[in-house]
């Protein structure tokens, strides 16, 4: 999982900031949570894993017409797709200040508030509106 974290927290190509964004991280996380950090890290990526995306078709015989359907994600992908979710709101070029944004959303992903749950919520939502086009799903 952590080789996970840092392929997708890469700056410019260097894993090395990555590695130490996330040890940083993780240090100060362990500072605050003593006990059980790996578990509200776990219970942080588990509240902001997405279960349906939105998939866009064109339609071939009308002109520049979309459909777009919800589907249900597979396991991999679904952890791939947590990552890039919850590091596009803390991606910073900044090196010092991208440990505390990270610490702050994980904090926020394990009470069930902030951006990514409501990014989360919204996507939801706008599912359940193209729930119709369900069917199509034939790839």
């Amino acid at each position: 999982m952590n080789k996970k974290i840092i392929n997708q927290l890469l700056l410019k190509g260097k894993s090395t900031k990555s590695e130490k964004i996330w040890l940083k991280s993780i240090k100060f996380f362990y500072k605050l949570f003593s006990k059980n950090h790996k578990e509200f890290i776990n219970r942080a990526f588990i509240n902001v894993t997405p279960l349906l995306k939105i998939k866009q078709l064109k339609q071939k015989s009308k002109r520049s017409q979309l459909k777009e359907f919800p589907y249900i994600v597979n396991d991999t992908n679904r952890i791939s797709s947590t990552l890039k979710f919850f590091l596009t709101k803390t991606n910073n070029k900044d090196e010092k200040k991208m440990h505390k944004k990270l610490i702050n959303e994980l904090l926020l992903a394990t009470k069930n508030t902030g951006a990514n749950i409501s990014k989360k919520k919204s996507l939801y939502e706008y599912a359940f509106v193209k729930k119709k086009y369900f069917y199509y799903r034939w790839f």
